[in-house]
Formats: structure tokens, C-alpha cells, sequence
């Protein structure tokens, strides 16, 4: 019995050496430089979206309309609602973007850089200025800044050009790591034109005079 019971022994030994010898996989991680590109497509228009569809910019084929029921069970979009666009973090972040409406006429945004704005507004009511090719309101400043340095950057500051010379208040919620971005939110008052300084971790700043924010969807730094 002593015998058979150490033969058993050894037997299982030597299965369970080499599996436990097997490494373990390696977690996912995501692409180097990967960015959200997802992006709430807003209906100012006063007719329904029926179809929607999303592609790489450049590309003939629109492929599947994402209001086919078998996201979140839309198969429209009404007047004034919004509808969330959700894409896998990957390094792509410019779109072209077509809608069409319930009346059979269609919309098209072309080369949207949907990591730099949350929200993407069809229709001729969007804005009381004509919608940017940028794909955000014309009149609406925000913007994703992008640090190109080598160095945190622990501030940014921008204040209406002109005004009594206060850079205005630090509208970083955290410290912006080199090769990353960030979401600058602005309300869309009209106001286009602003002074910006930016600090970085050194103590060192950057100053930039009258810049458009309206104009753009990302501003890199330095």
C-alpha cells in the first residue's frame, strides 16, 4: 500500500511540474498612444436621424449604419437628442461623419477629430453661427490641448484677449503628462479670442497672444 501511494505521489509530481512551469499570459494593454475617440453626436436639426454612420476619414465605404437597432436599440435620433458614439481606444481620432434624416436628406462632416470635442452637432439650428468644418459650433472655444513637451504641465490659464492683464483661473483638473491631452472646456459665449499661458512642472511658462480657440480642435504645446 506505502509503495502504491508513492508511486501516485510521484506520478502526480511529474504532471504538475510542467504546468506549473507554463508562464502566464501577459495582460492587454492598450496601443501606445492610444486616445478616446468616442464622441455624443447631438440632433439640432427639427427632423429625426435615421441613419448614421461613422469611417476613417478618406474612406469611400460608410459601412454599418449604427442606428440599426443593435446599439442600445436605436433606430433614430429625434429633434434635439443626443446619441453616444462609442469607439475602442485606439490611435485614430479623425472621422468623417454622415446622418441622414427621416426626410431622406443627408449630412456630412468630414475629417472631425473626435478626440478633442465630446459632442458633435448636426442640424441647420445647431448654433446661431454656422457649424465649423471642425464639427463643434463656431462660436464655441473649446478645445483639446496636447503636451508635446518633455515636462508635466501643471497649468493652463487663458483670459479674453485685451482684458486687465489677469492670466484667468487654472482650467487643468490635474497635471498634464508629456504626450497626453486634454479636454479644455469653454461656454460658448462668443468669445474667440484669448491670451493662454501655460507652466510646466520646471516652473518654466509658455505664453501664446489672441489665438482663435474657435478655430481649432487641438492646440499642441510648445
Amino acid at each position: 500500500m506505502l509503495r502504491r501511494l508513492l508511486l501516485t505521489a510521484a506520478l502526480f509530481s511529474a504532471l504538475a511540474g510542467p504546468l506549473a512551469a507554463q508562464p502566464k499570459p501577459a495582460p492587454a494593454t492598450p496601443p501606445v498612444g492610444g486616445q478616446n475617440s468616442s464622441f455624443n453626436l447631438v440632433n439640432r436639426s427639427p427632423n429625426a436621424i435615421r441613419e448614421l454612420f461613422v469611417t476613417t476619414a478618406g474612406n469611400a465605404n460608410w459601412g454599418q449604419n449604427r442606428l440599426d437597432g443593435k446599439t442600445n436599440g436605436a433606430v433614430s435620433i429625434a429633434a434635439g437628442a443626443s446619441f453616444a458614439v462609442r469607439r475602442r481606444v485606439d490611435t485614430n481620432c479623425i472621422f468623417d461623419i454622415r446622418v441622414v434624416y427621416a426626410d431622406g436628406k443627408p449630412e456630412e462632416r468630414k475629417a472631425v477629430n473626435t478626440c478633442a470635442i465630446e459632442d458633435v452637432a448636426f442640424g441647420a439650428t445647431a448654433s446661431s453661427l454656422p457649424v465649423a468644418a471642425t464639427g463643434k459650433p463656431a462660436d464655441d472655444p473649446s478645445f483639446r490641448l496636447f503636451n508635446r513637451s518633455a515636462r508635466d504641465i501643471t497649468e493652463f490659464r487663458a483670459a479674453p484677449a485685451g482684458g486687465s492683464g489677469d492670466a484667468g483661473e487654472n482650467r487643468l483638473t490635474q497635471k498634464l503628462p508629456p504626450d497626453k491631452g486634454q479636454l479644455i472646456g469653454f461656454k460658448p459665449d462668443g468669445q474667440c479670442i484669448f491670451d493662454l499661458r501655460v507652466v510646466y512642472a520646471d516652473g518654466k511658462a509658455v505664453e501664446k497672444k489672441r489665438v482663435n480657440l474657435c478655430k481649432m480642435t487641438e492646440l499642441p504645446v510648445p
